[in-house]
């Protein structure tokens, strides 16, 4: 077929498909492009259908399907189908773990990967799959099964530097950990802050120091997840969903803002639960590999929750975090619920 299976227990991820398929042009049939890390997957689609397909190619034969919209038999269909004026289409599913919930799904799918269509470029990304499943296993040992978790650590900071040095930022390496620190590791989510940062310094007309630009990554109000978080208290769901429906306007999904509002959720918690047992911020910061300053973005949360509910509100998190993943329901409704849950007055619990 023209590439080779990874030999390695890990699974293969970004470096060994770009080594492989995207610097030979030798395209596999199917890929599971499996993990959070959702800028580097549309990276790595996007250079797909153009070296697959052309410009004019993808005018007929590139699909974009939505797991949680479309059925198995839908996606089957259009992989079996014969490309229009060319000699191969490209089909991505967003979301596939929706699309692969049911039994007959799996079951249809995996006899699918089993033997592929050629002249097809099935494409299926998921934030997460489960490895025990037939249809992971099928296709990982097809070699179809890429690992996207994002970066961590050291290598999420020389990303976000890399990143902001092609947007001329003159970004230092203590201002990429606060903007790590600030944004989580979503990459989508720290690509748009380091565009903000690009734009105010070219509005400036003036080069800007890194000095200032850290005053701006740590003053400025529109980070989203945290006009979520700082408003957390007992009695002010309305007010939250109205930021929630806000950002939602400006393009923000759920798929995007739940995992940093939970994120935070839980480092609010543990900020509270190290503070209680006498840690200064310093020695939370130095243990948690978090940059003390960012404890101001949970300030308010702390103080709204309140001791009692912040401790519970690690399991509201972890029932959001569990209903994104397997719920019927729309990711929309699950956030909304959370938040509800979150600010539920004394005596409405959930």
């Amino acid at each position: 077929m023209g590439y080779r299976k990874s030999k390695s227990a890990a699974l293969p991820g970004l470096q060994e498909l770009v080594g492989t398929d995207l610097k030979t042009g030798t395209f596999r049939p199917l890929y599971v492009l499996a993990g959070e890390d959702t800028l580097r997957v549309e990276q790595v689609v996007e250079r797909i259908r153009k070296d697959a397909l052309g410009e004019q190619g993808a005018a007929f034969n590139y699909h974009v399907l939505q797991g949680d919209q479309a059925d198995i038999g839908r996606v089957l269909q259009l992989a079996l189908s014969l490309p229009m004026f060319a000699g191969r289409q490209v089909i991505w599913v967003k979301h596939a773990d929706r699309l692969l919930a049911g039994q007959e799904a799996q079951d249809r799918f995996e006899a699918y990967a089993k033997k592929p269509v050629p002249e097809t470029i099935l494409i299926l990304s998921a934030e997460k799959v489960d490895r025990r499943k037939k249809w992971v296993k099928a296709v990982g040992d097809g070699g179809f099964l890429f690992d996207f978790s994002p970066p961590t650590g050291e290598a999420l900071v020389q990303w976000v530097l890399k990143a902001a040095r092609k947007e001329g930022l003159p970004l230092g390496a203590e201002e990429a950990r606060v903007l790590c620190d600030l944004v989580g590791n979503d990459l989508m989510s720290l690509k748009s802050e380091i565009d903000k940062l690009a734009l105010l310094v070219e509005d400036s007309g003036r080069p800007m120091s890194a000095r200032e630009i850290a005053g701006i990554i740590m003053d400025q109000a529109a980070l989203e997840g945290y006009e979520i978080t700082a408003n957390l208290a007992p009695g002010h769901a309305a007010d939250v969903l109205r930021t929630w429906f806000r950002l939602q306007e400006w393009g923000r999904t759920a798929y995007e803002i739940a995992p940093l509002v939970l994120a935070r959720v839980r480092r609010g918690v543990l900020l509270d639960a190290c503070r209680r047992a006498g840690w200064s911020d310093q020695e939370i910061g130095a243990a948690t590999a978090q940059n003390p300053w960012s404890f101001r973005y949970y300030e308010p949360m702390i103080r709204g929750l309140g001791p009692a509910r912040l401790r519970r509100s690690l399991e509201t998190a972890l029932a959001c975090d569990r209903a994104l993943k397997s719920s019927p329901l729309k990711p929309d409704i699950i956030l909304e619920k959370t938040i509800a849950d979150l600010c539920a007055a004394p005596g409405e619990d959930a």
